[in-house]
């Protein structure tokens, strides 16, 4: 499911990308640590939780979601095997999805909020600078592989240095 928000281009998101970093007290070329931002989003962002769910909790295809509380702030539930295999096997999917949710919150908390527009299937399909599913998809690529610092580098050294998958490299270096 997606919703439509207001417009985001990639070149706001890049800019959006050094902003959160610097909030994070992180410099524009280190890899981004996503388990620490999971607990320092919890601390920032009030009401916002994140809390890990036996795989049977939520679909089969989602590995983590992100909802708004009722009253105020977020809940990013994450599946145990992605969570654990996050933490422990450093999955370089796994991190993606967290990362990704995270910046579900992030992106509401600075005004990029749902509007009524939405849609179930792929062909009702949203403007993608007006998707709240491809502004937290390219934020969360930003912040984990940063455009600037990333330029000229091979896949192989970006999925090394930024602990990405290899499909994600690549569609960074094509960018270039």
């Amino acid at each position: 499911m997606d919703y439509m928000t207001r417009p985001l281009s990639r070149i706001a998101v890049r800019r959006l990308s050094k902003q959160v970093r610097t909030i994070f007290g992180l410099n524009e070329s280190e890899p981004f640590p996503v388990l620490d931002i999971l607990e320092k989003i919890c601390i920032i962002f009030k009401d916002t939780d994140f809390i890990v769910v036996e795989d049977n909790e939520l679909p089969s295809d989602v590995f983590a979601w992100c909802y708004q509380r009722p009253e105020c702030g977020f809940v990013i539930e994450i599946k145990r095997t992605v969570y654990d295999g996050a933490c422990y096997n450093k999955n370089r999917a796994f991190l993606s999805f967290i990362c990704h949710e995270i910046c579900h919150v992030i992106l509401f908390y600075i005004g990029y909020t749902p509007v009524s527009t939405r849609t179930m299937s792929k062909s009702d399909s949203i403007p993608a600078y007006c998707s709240i599913e491809w502004q937290a998809k390219a934020l969360c690529g930003e912040l984990m592989i940063p455009y600037e610092a990333t330029i000229g580098m091979e896949v192989n050294e970006i999925v090394k240095k930024y602990w990405v998958t290899e499909a994600s490299a690549m569609y960074r270096v094509k960018q270039d």
